[in-house]
């Protein structure tokens, strides 16, 4: 009984006094992670009902956009802007009173927040043409200024794709010496470990090899990020005819697709494959949207369609694509998610890739070229920049002859990374050809509308085919 009557003396007490501590932050959804594109939001839970000022005293250094609610016990806040990566970012809540209880309690004041938060840093992939790199999958890190090779020197890398995730690529690649090169490739997945925080976490470079070459010879392949489906092109090494696209799920089933077709894109959530039916320039082609999954879209075929080049990354149902006009001039045009059509801009020269920028997905930045005199006989390639809205479009960069450039995206919409073949280093020794890896600084449209002055590209590494860590 004494025991007993000990403890309630702090319960009658709490009755009757109330609870007097301080109202605090209890949760915040972003602790201890590493975020990146994919985290378009966080929240903070409080040990009690806030008054709503709270939203003003929120402070995020640098500023992240965004918009801020209350509900109940817990402050969400939905970003307008990806944070840029390589950086870091201070959330602090200085002041702020709770909801009083009644008219006799008088409103606490918060306990002070702070918080810091990383994003990751900017990883850049490629295939090394010079040195112990050569023929290499390499993964470098420009916040660190840091660089890590992921394949072993007795593979001889092709082509790579990057998981959504970012942890893993899956990668083309023959063994260095052999004499069928690239007849002879396989498909590897290697890991990344782009927040690789404790020695739990896999490490970077472990490979296994997902498809052999000994039956079908592969040919090229496309990844979609969202669930990790591959779609690849093989031909049979003993019947040529037995030629097509083939579904690689991501539990590892293989199956034919039953389609032919040198040009095809994955969307993105891996429920559908765009293939260019027949010949481009002529009256059969087209582009046929070909369901993957019993939940996809139906089986469509767009006539005199040519390609497609980008899915939004706000509806994937939303495409650009090239469509023939005639035989001279070719549009580049949206597609929205309900079917109607409409036209950005028309060119006599060629539109060879488009990606869109991730940040607000109306800017597309597109590699053209235009024939310059009138036998057709030079090719200038360029970069511009299309405004989906209006169609007004800005030229950025003019490049090589070279039409095989490969451009990439950074994840937070804050740089272009594209490639360029050095044609005078022609080396029949070589299994890979040389060039050089650029980086394109794009200007920011998020604080106005009028164009930012352009910075020219730089120079970063030898190497072909770059590609961003998400």
């Amino acid at each position: 009984m004494i025991a007993i009557g000990l403890l309630t003396v702090p319960l009658v007490a709490l009755l009757i006094l109330g609870d007097r501590s301080r109202p605090q932050i209890t949760n915040f959804s972003w602790e201890n992670l590493i975020i990146g594109a994919q985290h378009d939001y966080f929240f903070l839970d409080f040990n009690r009902p806030m008054d709503g000022a709270v939203l003003d005293n929120l402070t995020i250094t640098p500023p992240l956009p965004g918009k801020g609610a209350m509900v109940g016990q817990r402050l969400a806040y939905t970003l307008e802007d990806i944070p840029s990566y390589g950086r870091e970012y201070q959330i602090t809540i200085e002041d702020g009173a709770e909801l009083p209880r009644s008219r006799r309690h008088a409103a606490r004041p918060l306990t002070p927040f702070s918080a810091t938060v990383k994003t990751r840093d900017r990883l850049l992939a490629y295939i090394g043409v010079e040195g112990e790199e050569e023929g290499r999958l390499v993964i470098s890190n420009l916040t660190r200024e840091k660089k890590e090779i992921l394949t072993p020197p007795d593979l001889v890398v092709t082509n790579f794709q990057v998981t959504g995730g970012g942890d893993r690529i899956l990668f083309f690649a023959f063994a260095k010496g052999n004499p069928d090169g690239f007849n002879a490739q396989e498909l590897y997945r290697t890991t990344t470990a782009p927040d690789r925080l404790t020695e739990d976490d896999p490490p970077p470079g472990q490979i296994r090899r997902l498809l052999d070459a000994q039956t079908y010879q592969n040919l090229q392949f496309d990844l979609a990020p969202g669930n990790d489906a591959v779609v690849i092109e093989r031909v049979n090494r003993q019947n040529p005819n037995d030629a097509g696209l083939w579904l690689l799920t991501p539990n590892g089933d293989l199956r034919p697709l039953g389609i032919q077709g040198n040009r095809f894109r994955i969307s993105p959530d891996g429920q559908v494959v765009a293939v260019r039916d027949g010949q481009a320039n002529t009256n059969r082609s087209g582009v046929t949207i070909l369901p993957l999954t019993s939940t996809a879209t139906k089986r469509e075929f767009l006539p005199a369609h040519e390609d497609l080049l980008a899915f939004s990354p706000r509806d994937y149902r939303e495409k650009i694509m090239v469509k023939r006009r005639d035989q001279r001039q070719r549009s580049l045009v949206v597609i929205n998610a309900e079917g109607r059509e409409r036209e950005l801009i028309t060119t006599t020269g060629l539109i060879l890739d488009c990606h869109f920028e991730p940040r607000q997905a109306v800017l597309l930045y597109c590699l053209q070229a235009e024939r310059l005199d009138p036998q057709q006989t030079e090719i200038t390639p360029f970069v511009t920049l299309i405004n989906v809205q209006n169609g007004r479009e800005v030229p950025l960069v003019a490049l090589t002859n070279d039409l095989n450039v490969r451009m990439a995206m950074a994840p937070d919409g804050r740089y272009l990374a594209f490639d360029q073949v050095i044609e005078s280093a022609n080396d029949s020794r070589r299994q890979i050809p040389p060039g050089t890896v650029w980086i394109l600084p794009l200007p920011d449209f998020i604080e106005g509308a009028s164009l930012p002055d352009l910075v020219p590209p730089e120079r970063y590494a030898a190497g072909l085919d770059p590609q961003w860590i998400p």
